[in-house]
């Protein structure tokens, strides 16, 4: 979807499940944050008649970038998840000190940060509430669908939530995978100007060193997904345990997105 306030909204249907079936279009979207919509853009995304729009940003991030903009008739769910925003590491890119940023950032620990981040959405009870609380509500087609789930930028906490979502209606994990790294491409022109615009204020003489967090690997997806293998055993009893969803609701969520 073509907007100008934000750049990462898309539609997740389309996509094909191991059976067969298709995810329905114009159900559920993912996207970044909503705050910066234009009045054109508003309108454009009223045209999808959404009711509910779930933001996973903390309390800080909306302070920052403010509330989002929304059409007539959608109601903002706050449902707060820990990410992994640039917003973490502005003191040490301010503070100018080369050492320090290559000691943080430098030899893969920018990458270890991601992984341990992906983690912690599945291992710290307070983030999978968040995902769970949003999965049920996708799963009810009387007051929670159209339905858009984003975070700030709509690739990390956006992005496991749209794989748990895909991966519970029985896409194969290659499509999961798949659509988790489109951000990078959506995103590839904005992290090489914001590298060039670090390096010429002397900010960061290297900006690299933080490629492992602007960018997606599907490693990270792994790690999340690793996470739920080693706690719950299987994903079925991951959505189960991990994030309350019953044989009932499961059973409502498909009948309200395939085909």
């Amino acid at each position: 979807m073509q907007l100008e306030g934000a750049v990462n909204v898309r539609d997740l249907g389309g996509v094909r499940t191991s059976d067969g079936r298709q995810v329905m279009g114009g159900r559920v979207f993912r996207g970044d944050a909503l705050s910066r919509l234009t009045a054109g853009d508003v309108a454009t995304v009223s045209s999808l008649g959404l009711r509910t729009v779930v933001d996973f940003r903390l309390p800080g991030e909306v302070l920052v970038n403010g509330e989002d903009r929304l059409p007539p008739g959608a109601t903002r769910v706050s449902l707060p998840v820990p990410g992994a925003e640039v917003g973490a590491f502005y003191d040490l890119i301010a503070s100018g000190d080369y050492g320090q940023q290559r000691a943080e950032l430098g030899q893969g620990r920018a990458a270890e940060f991601m992984v341990r981040v992906h983690r912690g959405f599945v291992a710290t009870g307070r983030q999978r509430d968040g995902f769970g609380i949003a999965l049920r509500m996708m799963a009810d087609t009387r007051h929670g669908l159209p339905l858009l789930f984003h975070c700030t930028s709509g690739k990390d906490r956006t992005g496991w939530m749209t794989a748990i979502l895909l991966t519970a209606l029985g896409v194969p994990h290659q499509a999961v995978v798949a659509d988790y790294l489109l951000s990078n491409e959506i995103y590839q022109a904005r992290y090489f100007k914001l590298g060039n615009d670090l390096a010429k204020t002397g900010m960061m003489r290297e900006p690299g060193l933080l490629r492992p967090i602007l960018e997606l690997n599907a490693g990270y997806l792994e790690a999340a997904f690793d996470e739920v293998g080693q706690r719950f055993g299987t994903f079925s009893d991951f959505l189960k345990h991990g994030l309350g969803m019953d044989a009932q609701s499961l059973g409502q969520l498909r009948e309200a997105l395939l085909s």
